[in-house]
C-alpha cells in the first residue's frame, strides 16, 4: 500500500466517525496518530512543519526516521486532501500517556539538506540557473521544476566564500531577481524555480469568499477575516559600478517602482557596487528587481480561512469582501497553517473538536514580486595564492597582463589554466602605455586581496617568499643588498640590478644575460672619480656622428695584439702603428677605429690634427710608412734629427733641393747637380777623387 493510499485510509476512519476533519501522517519507520501540527510556509523560504504525534510503540528508532521521507495529510469533507511533505530533520521521543508515546518531528524539503554544509569554489563562465542546476543535483536535490522566462548570461566567475550550500544558492538566485517555492503532494514535494512571479499558478479552489461572521457554521470555505496595508517605501533604486575594460564609462542605472501614488518625496536607494558590468543587458535589470524587492511589502494583506490549500507564492482570488478593492487576485507571500486532532487519541482525548485554521500574507497579484538579495558575504582580508597556467608554461598571462592563481582553499579545480578568473595584478606605477610591468610567474606565491571584500572581485597586491621559493641571496647574511633579478623563461640566466649598501662596500651591479642596449635622445653624462675599467670580448664599434674629443690628464696606454713583443709603450705621450696602407685599406671603416689581430687601423675621412704640448714620442719595432697623396711638411721651431743606424736613403722624381739661408743644393731629375751660396770650402782629412768627362774650374 502507497504512502497515499496509507494516509487515505487512516483519514477515512475518521471521517466515519462523524468527523469534518481527519489528519494522517506516515513516515518511514512507526506508525503514528496525529495530535496536532504546525506549518511555516514562505515564498523563498524553505517550509517548517512540526507535528505532534502518538504512537502504541514507545521504541520507535529515531534515526531510522531523519533524512527519510514523510506526509501529514489534511482530509475535510468540504475540501479535496491537501498534502505536506518533506524529509524528517528533527525526531524526539517524548512523554508516554496511559497506552500512547509521544513524538514530536519536524519535516523540512530535501533543500534543508544544503543547510548542513558549506565550501569555498570558484564557478566560472556558467549561468546562474547553471551553477543553481549543478548544485541541486550535487545535494540529491533531483525534483526541480525550472520556471524561467529570462535569458540569463553567463557569469565570468562566481565564489561561494564560505557560505551554506543554501545561502550561496539563495544568494546567486536573488540577485538575478529568480526565487523559488514548493508544491506537495502524498508522494513528494517539488521544488519550483521561477522568475515570472505573475505566472506561478492559483491555488486548488482558488476562489476564497470573505465571510467575516462564519458563526458556528462547519460546512463550507471561506476567508474570516482579512486587512490591507500600506506602507512607505522607497520609490527609487539607483545603482553604480566599473569596469577596467571600459574606465571612462558610465555605468549608473535607475528603476523606478510601481504604485507611487501617495508618496510625497523621491525616496531613492543607491548601492555601489551594482555587481554588473553591462548596465544595458544586466544592469538595468538588476535595478529594477532591487526596486521590485524594496516594494514587496509595499501593499500587503493580512487574513484568516479554513482553506487547506494555501501555498506559498500561488495565488488566489477574494470574493465577496465588503471592500471592493480586496475583491482581486492575491499572491500568498507567507502561510501559517496549524491544526489539533485531540480525538484521535481516543481514551486519552478530551472533548476537543478537531479543528483547522490558517493565516496569511499576500501581495496584489499584478504586482511583481523580487527576493532581497542577502547580503554578499565580505572576506576578511587579503589570502595566499599560487599562480598557475597550463603544462609546460612558465608565464602565462593575458593582453592586459592578468594571471591566474589557485586558492589554498580550492579543492574542486587542479591547478591549471582554469585553476580561477583572470587576475589583474598591481603594479608599482602603471600609466597609458608606461609603466612598471612585472608579470607574476608560475609557481610563485602571491598575495590576493578583494575591491570592497568581494571574492568574485580578487586583486593580486604583492608577492612573497616561502619555504619552496627562496630569496635570490641568502639572509640575513646579504641583508644589505636590494635586488631586481629576473629568471631566463624556458632557459638558464638572469639579468640583474643589484644595490649594495653595506658601508665600506657600496656597489650597483648590473648584469644583462644577453644583450643590454641604452639609448639617451640628448647628453649623456657620466662622472668616474677613480678607475674605469672596460673589458670587450670580441668587437668594440664607436660612431660619432660628429666631433670626438678627448682629454687626457696623463698617460694613454695602448696595447694592439696577442702579445707585447714591445707594443707597451712607457714615455710621455705615446701612440702605437698608424697604419698600414693595404691593412687600413681592408679593415678601415670610415671614422671607426677597427683593431685587428694584431693591428691598428685608423682612417679619417677629411683632416686629423693632432695638438701635444710638451713631447711626442712614437717607436715602431719594426718598419715604418709614411704615404701622402700629396705632399709632406715638416716643420720645427728649432732643430729636425734624422739618423739612421745604416742608410739614409732620399729619393725624389723631380728635385730634391736642400736650402740654408742663400746656400743652395738642387738635384734635378735629367743629373744636374747645382750648388749655390757665397762661398765654398771643402776640408777633407784624406782626399779628395774628382772625375768628370770635363772639369772646368773659374
Amino acid at each position: 500500500m502507497s504512502l497515499f493510499e496509507q494516509l487515505s485510509s487512516l483519514a477515512q476512519r475518521f471521517l466515519d466517525q462523524d468527523q469534518d476533519l481527519a489528519f494522517g501522517f506516515e513516515a518511514a519507520a512507526g506508525r503514528f496518530t496525529v495530535v496536532g501540527f504546525s506549518v511555516q510556509e514562505a515564498i523563498n523560504t524553505p517550509f517548517e512543519i512540526v507535528v505532534d504525534l502518538a504512537s502504541l510503540d514507545p521504541d520507535i528508532d529515531l534515526a531510522a526516521l531523519l533524512d527519510a521521507p514523510a506526509c501529514l495529510g489534511l482530509y475535510s469533507k468540504y475540501q479535496t486532501p491537501r498534502h505536506f511533505h518533506g524529509i524528517v530533520t528533527d525526531a524526539m521521543r517524548g512523554d508516554s500517556g496511559y497506552r500512547r508515546t509521544f513524538y514530536t518531528l519536524v519535516l523540512r524539503p530535501s533543500l534543508s539538506r544544503l543547510d548542513h554544509g558549506s565550501d569555498w569554489r570558484i564557478w566560472q563562465d556558467m549561468t546562474v540557473p547553471e551553477v543553481a542546476a549543478q548544485l541541486l543535483s550535487e545535494q540529491g536535490v533531483t525534483d526541480v521544476d525550472w520556471r524561467l522566462a529570462e535569458t540569463y548570461l553567463p557569469r565570468e566567475y562566481l565564489t561561494q566564500a564560505g557560505e551554506t550550500n543554501r545561502a550561496f544558492l539563495e544568494r546567486i538566485l536573488a540577485e538575478e531577481g529568480i526565487f523559488y517555492a514548493f508544491a506537495h503532494s502524498p508522494d513528494g514535494h517539488k521544488l519550483i524555480v521561477t522568475d515570472a512571479p505573475l505566472a506561478m499558478p492559483m491555488i486548488a479552489d482558488p476562489v476564497l469568499a470573505y465571510n467575516a461572521n462564519p458563526g458556528g457554521q462547519s460546512r463550507g470555505v471561506w476567508v474570516s477575516r482579512f486587512s490591507q496595508t500600506e506602507r512607505l517605501r522607497a520609490s527609487h533604486y539607483a545603482m553604480e559600478d566599473y569596469t577596467f575594460h571600459n574606465p571612462p564609462a558610465g555605468m549608473g542605472t535607475l528603476a523606478v517602482g510601481e504604485r507611487l501614488d501617495g508618496l510625497k518625496g523621491r525616496y531613492e536607494h543607491f548601492a555601489y557596487p551594482g555587481r554588473y558590468k553591462d548596465p544595458a543587458s544586466v544592469g538595468n535589470r538588476f535595478t529594477r528587481h532591487r526596486i521590485e524587492a524594496e516594494r514587496v511589502d509595499a501593499t500587503t494583506g493580512a487574513g484568516e480561512t479554513n482553506c487547506l490549500h494555501l501555498n506559498a507564492a500561488f495565488q488566489m482570488t477574494l470574493a465577496a469582501h465588503t471592500d471592493p478593492r480586496a475583491n482581486s487576485r492575491h499572491r500568498l507571500l507567507a502561510v501559517s497553517h496549524s491544526g489539533q486532532q485531540s480525538a484521535a487519541l481516543e481514551e486519552d482525548a478530551g472533548d476537543a473538536p478537531t479543528t483547522y485554521s490558517a493565516s496569511f500574507v499576500t501581495q496584489p497579484g499584478h504586482l511583481p514580486y523580487r527576493p532581497a538579495v542577502p547580503r554578499k558575504p565580505v572576506v576578511d582580508g587579503p589570502q595566499m595564492a599560487v599562480v598557475t597556467g597550463p603544462p609546460g608554461e612558465e608565464i602565462y598571462c593575458d593582453n592586459f597582463g592578468r594571471v591566474k592563481v589557485q586558492f589554498e582553499w580550492n579543492r574542486h579545480t587542479p591547478a591549471d589554466e582554469h585553476s580561477s578568473c583572470w587576475i589583474r595584478v598591481s603594479q608599482n606605477w602603471g600609466g597609458g602605455g608606461w609603466g612598471h610591468m612585472a608579470i607574476p610567474r608560475i609557481g610563485q606565491e602571491v598575495i590576493v586581496d578583494f575591491f570592497d571584500g568581494d571574492a568574485d572581485q580578487p586583486i593580486i597586491t604583492g608577492r612573497t617568499y616561502n619555504a619552496r621559493n627562496r630569496p635570490p641571496y641568502k639572509l640575513p647574511e646579504h641583508k644589505t643588498r636590494m635586488t631586481i633579478k629576473s629568471d631566463t623563461h624556458k632557459g638558464t640566466g638572469f639579468n640583474e640590478l643589484r644595490f649594495e649598501d653595506e658601508a665600506g662596500r657600496e656597489e650597483v651591479f648590473l648584469h644583462a644575460q644577453k644583450d643590454r642596449n641604452e639609448k639617451t635622445r640628448n647628453n649623456h653624462t657620466e662622472r668616474i672619480d677613480n678607475n674605469w675599467v672596460q673589458s670587450v670580448g670580441a668587437e668594440k664599434v664607436i660612431e660619432v656622428g660628429d666631433n670626438h674629443i678627448e682629454r687626457i690628464g696623463g698617460n694613454v696606454f695602448i696595447s694592439v695584439g696577442p702579445s707585447n713583443l714591445g707594443q707597451m709603450f712607457s714615455r710621455g705621450l705615446q701612440t702605437l702603428t698608424e697604419g698600414i696602407g693595404k691593412v687600413a685599406s681592408a679593415l678601415g671603416l670610415p671614422g671607426v677605429i677597427n683593431p685587428g689581430t694584431g693591428n691598428y687601423a685608423l682612417t679619417v675621412e677629411k683632416s686629423k690634427t693632432e695638438a701635444v704640448g710638451v713631447l711626442s714620442s712614437e717607436t715602431v719595432g719594426s718598419h715604418k710608412y709614411i704615404s701622402a697623396g700629396q705632399q709632406i711638411s715638416l716643420n720645427a721651431g728649432t732643430n729636425v734629427t734624422v739618423t739612421a743606424n745604416r742608410v739614409l736613403d732620399l729619393s725624389a722624381h723631380s728635385l730634391v733641393a736642400i736650402k740654408v739661408g742663400k746656400s743652395v743644393l738642387t738635384m734635378h731629375k735629367d743629373g744636374r747637380v747645382i750648388l749655390s751660396g757665397k762661398s765654398f770650402k771643402i776640408d777633407m782629412e784624406d782626399k779628395i777623387d774628382a772625375k768628370a768627362g770635363e772639369i772646368r774650374l773659374n
